[in-house]
């Protein structure tokens, strides 16, 4: 054979071998992702939102057609946490020039809260921010949702969030007597909590916390296609989000 066609021949083969393997590593994964996902829904409490409870299988038969499918689409689970209906969504669209994405996690309220409240972390809104995104591909939507700032007087917070409220003192109180709120905001690998009049939203489209479970993007790509691993580790995520939720409806209505 020619030495010059040699090399790319060897690259494509390899690659093709590559290809097929991670091919069969997926069909392998997806065939056994029945009892994970079986595991997923009994331990978190989990159904899909627009289907009753019952009957169980139902549900593992969706979540398992869906995962056969791929992510373009739309996933809404609800669970109750602590006697609070407890909200999770994921979307992911592909569209001819790109694809946008998002998860989040929220609680509807049963009245107006008290003392409405938005706390994010500052890089979401920072001058580092803005320039990553003039240089890449990716935009990270974020707004603030109420006009005044706060500063809650507890240095862990006030130097890695921007806290928000219509009442700054009033918001500053809510932080200042409940540690447990703060302590659960402050477990978060990145934060963008918010109440307003109608609900709790905790949103994470990046899903910075759940990748960060997952050993980040080197510990991801280990586990590869291993949905058993993958659906155990995402569960602490779930949990700690959930009573972030709870503590939060309990802090803003009081």
């Amino acid at each position: 054979m020619n030495g010059a066609l040699f090399f790319p021949v060897v690259m494509m083969a390899a690659f093709g071998g590559y290809y097929f393997w991670t091919m069969s590593k997926r069909q392998k994964a997806l065939a056994n992702a029945g009892p994970a996902l079986r595991d997923f829904f009994q331990r978190t409490g989990y159904r899909y939102a627009d289907m009753p409870p019952e009957p169980f299988e139902a549900h593992i038969q969706r979540a398992t057609h869906e995962m056969h499918a791929g992510n373009n689409g739309t996933t809404h689970y609800v669970r109750i946490f602590h006697g609070i209906p407890i909200h999770f969504q994921q979307a992911y669209q592909h569209t001819g020039s790109g694809y946008s994405m998002s998860c989040s996690w929220s609680a509807e309220l049963p009245r107006p809260p008290a003392i409405p409240f938005h706390a994010a972390d500052r890089s979401l809104s920072s001058v580092g921010k803005a320039v990553y995104e003039a240089f890449s591909n990716m935009t990270r939507h974020w707004s603030p949702k109420h006009p005044q700032e706060a500063v809650t007087g507890i240095p862990e917070v006030d130097q890695r969030f921007r806290v928000m409220g219509r009442d700054a003192n009033a918001v500053r109180a809510l932080f200042q007597r409940d540690p447990a709120l703060v302590a659960a905001i402050l477990q978060q690998v990145e934060v963008d909590l918010w109440v307003d009049e109608r609900r709790i939203v905790f949103a994470d489209p990046m899903q910075k916390n759940m990748n960060a479970e997952m050993g980040g993007t080197v510990g991801s790509m280990a586990i590869g296609f291993d949905m058993t691993k993958r659906l155990a580790l995402s569960m602490a995520v779930h949990e700690r989000i959930a009573e972030l939720l709870a503590l939060s409806v309990r802090a803003a209505l009081q």
